[in-house]
């Protein structure tokens, strides 16, 4: 997944800080409002292997598979848990409320195991954006 950023400040570890605008929020056309110009506006730590500097407008990278695992692990999990939860209590044959209570248990759990996950996920590659190519260059 490709993003344009702005770098905002490079760190002596070979990262950076930049600022990403979200589209999404009003539907990305924010030449009409301009209310939340600076509201959609997200920082992030990035890798910098090709030494672009403060300032300048540069191209991201996200691995689109981290994005896809991690909306799985965030969303789909859970549900799915929710789902287990309740379906298993039901064969048992346990009345309607335990039934309930165990499916939002489950789905609690799932919500635990998301957590893990991207917890482990941000252990092994804890920046795993990168910069790839400047857009403009400062003169």
């Amino acid at each position: 997944m490709l993003q344009e950023a702005i770098i905002t400040k490079i760190r002596e570890d070979g990262l950076a800080e930049v600022v990403v605008e979200r589209l999404g929020i009003c539907g990305g056309d924010c030449n009409g409002c301009k209310e939340c110009r600076y509201e959609h506006l997200m920082k992030s730590l990035v890798q910098n292997p090709i030494g672009a500097g403060r300032g300048q407008h540069v191209m991201i990278e996200t691995p689109t598979s981290g994005v896809v695992k991690g909306a799985f692990a965030i969303y789909v999990l859970p549900i799915v848990m929710l789902i287990a939860g309740y379906l298993i209590a039901a064969a048992l044959a346990l009345s309607e409320g335990i039934c309930i209570a165990a499916a939002f248990g489950a789905a609690v759990l799932g919500v635990l195991i998301a957590m893990l996950i991207s917890k482990k996920r941000h252990a092994a590659d804890p920046t795993p954006t990168k910069i790839v190519s400047v857009i403009e260059k400062d003169e």
